[in-house]
């Protein structure tokens, strides 16, 4: 398997210089599942962050071997809390309306009123429709329901199943289904 990423000694910063999270190194290869952890505040969303380019202050380095077109991003639903005069199904591209993260779901139900399960599983078929050579998830998993959490495991479990040189890079406080591939865990601490 190729590596698509390599990450060394990145430390997410403040503006005026101070850490936001501690320093880090793992290498990403394609078909894996890298597992961020750590407690509440410790920087594992600074670090997701920086390597999207979204957060600018860091000290280390990172480089992914493949292009930005090829990495989708769902941040946490907490911070898409938005309100859309829209209904589910405006919010997903053809392809992913037929996806099995979807079965059950009433698409016709305005964006505003659907639970937060129903908007991460829309928010998620939505990502893994582009097939994106990695996924980025940041707490996934919160603000839904069981129900919700085990269809959120299973479309990523067929994601990777179908999609085998694709990765995942999640942030959350979950332990995973043993299903997975090959998962590598980064302590945040």
């Amino acid at each position: 398997m190729r590596k698509v990423l390599e990450v060394r000694n990145l430390k997410a910063l403040s503006r005026e210089g101070s850490s936001l999270s501690p320093s880090v190194d793992f290498d990403l290869q394609e078909g894996d599942v890298l597992f961020l952890r750590g407690d509440n505040g410790s920087g594992k969303s600074s670090v997701l962050k920086t390597l999207l380019g979204l957060h600018k202050h860091y000290e280390g380095r990172f480089q992914f071997s493949i292009s930005e077109q090829e990495i989708q991003y769902l941040p946490q639903l907490g911070s898409l809390n938005f309100h859309l005069p829209l209904t589910l199904q405006d919010m997903l591209p053809e392809p992913a309306r037929d996806l099995s993260v979807l079965k059950g779901l009433d698409l016709s139900k305005k964006w505003n009123t659907a639970s937060g399960g129903e908007r991460q599983k829309v928010l998620l078929a939505a990502v893994i429709a582009k097939n994106p050579k990695i996924l980025v998830l940041d707490e996934p998993f919160n603000h839904v329901d069981k129900d919700s959490i085990q269809t959120l495991e299973e479309a990523l479990a067929q994601f990777l199943t179908k999609n085998p040189q694709s990765s995942l890079i999640i942030v959350s406080h979950r332990a995973f289904v043993q299903s997975w591939p090959t998962v590598k865990f980064v302590e945040i601490r």
